[in-house]
């Protein structure tokens, strides 16, 4: 997206940050995106993979209520029209999946919820973007398209692509607080009890306050250091990456983008974490739980052990989770064809997304690629 976007979105993004003090408010969020990209109805949901029901959380364009009976009623039929959980899980985080595209038109004409719910209402085709993914669950945002509106676009695409790193950021977040609202007048009450290591920082990563847990984690040295006052890890690079991700959250969080989501802290002698950054200046909301603070750090444990070299890629190169995945499946000698086929997108998005890897890289041919990934450790 170009940089008028970028600022056209920010009152939005901002908006979605709120969104983890006050879950409630992500239906008007929703609200807002159908508004702006066009979309009939737009929902925000996490599904088991164990038992094949899905859970909303919240809606737009339907009523709660009917949507959460659906997830129920139809669990089932909603995976399978997108291709299955194992395709699911193909799939690259924060990228917009269309569903014409990803899964042939056969399965979907033939599917239950489609035939039963979907058509007699005049939807025919939607967009899902994956927000969380694990073991046991799976997280998403889907939008779905009006006959009327025509095929979905490149610009609604292009938009939820920008839109996508944001959410997954705050819905990550607010899960660590159960979902629920974090009153200004209680939030250092409500951080504390947490059992995550939480960081509050200024603009210059000067730590500003700590529960419990993160200062037990300062003391024992692991997995967080303190360095002239800042807030540090063991591994150079990876410092870098989130002094620079607070940084960017302060100076403007609309372009934090994919930096601060779950930055891998690899430790030799305990279970993986990550550090989620969350900004807290721009929106009077947040900055209201503390005046000092721009950002908030958490330190929570991983959903796996770190991907040796898809951690490398995301904190060397920044590539996206679309670019990752690409990058792996180029490494694993899929070709271009193949991959758009896999993922779900089109052979012209496949080259868009490698052009940027190429790019971001350095490497000139896909052979260069399979030796970077070669060369890619931890530590770094």
């Amino acid at each position: 997206m170009q940089q008028a976007s970028v600022e056209k979105f920010s009152d939005l993004i901002g908006a979605i940050y709120d969104c983890v003090i006050t879950p409630e408010r992500w239906t008007g969020v929703l609200d807002e995106i159908c508004a702006e990209f066009g979309f009939a109805t737009g929902a925000l949901s996490v599904a088991s993979l164990t038992n094949m029901r899905a859970g909303v959380n919240a809606v737009s364009g339907s009523d709660l209520a009917q949507m959460a009976h659906n997830g129920i009623a139809y669990g089932a039929d909603i995976i399978e029209l997108w291709g299955g959980v194992e395709r699911i899980q193909q799939y690259p985080l924060g990228e917009p999946i269309i569903q014409s595209q990803a899964v042939p038109q056969d399965i979907i004409s033939s599917n239950r919820y489609h035939r039963e719910w979907a058509l007699p209402k005049g939807l025919f085709d939607a967009v899902a973007v994956g927000l969380v993914r694990d073991r046991m669950m799976v997280g998403n945002a889907i939008f779905s398209q009006h006959q009327s509106a025509g095929p979905i676009g490149d610009a609604q695409v292009g938009g939820l692509r920008l839109l996508a790193p944001h959410i997954r950021r705050a819905v990550t977040i607010s899960n660590l607080f159960d979902m629920k609202t974090v009153e200004a007048t209680t939030f250092a009450a409500t951080v504390e009890a947490l059992t995550v290591g939480v960081v509050l920082t200024d603009e210059d990563s000067k730590i500003v306050r700590t529960n419990a847990t993160a200062t037990a984690m300062l003391a024992a040295g692991d997995p967080i250091v303190v360095r002239q006052g800042r807030i540090a890890v063991q591994s150079t690079t990876t410092t870098s990456t989130l002094q620079s991700a607070v940084a960017q959250a302060t100076k403007d969080e609309a372009r934090l983008g994919q930096k601060g989501i779950g930055i891998p802290l690899p430790r030799p002698g305990g279970a993986p974490l990550v550090i989620h950054v969350l900004p807290l200046r721009r929106s009077h909301m947040r900055s209201g739980l503390n005046q000092r603070a721009a950002a908030a750090l958490f330190v929570a444990s991983a959903s796996g052990p770190p991907r040796i070299p898809h951690d490398a890629l995301n904190q060397l190169y920044d590539l996206t989770p679309a670019e990752i995945r690409i990058f792996e499946l180029i490494c694993e000698g899929e070709t271009r064809a193949d991959i758009s086929a896999l993922l779900g997108i089109s052979l012209s998005t496949v080259k868009s997304h490698l052009f940027h890897v190429f790019e971001k890289t350095g490497c000139r041919r896909q052979v260069d690629l399979v030796r970077l990934a070669r060369s890619l450790t931890f530590p770094v």
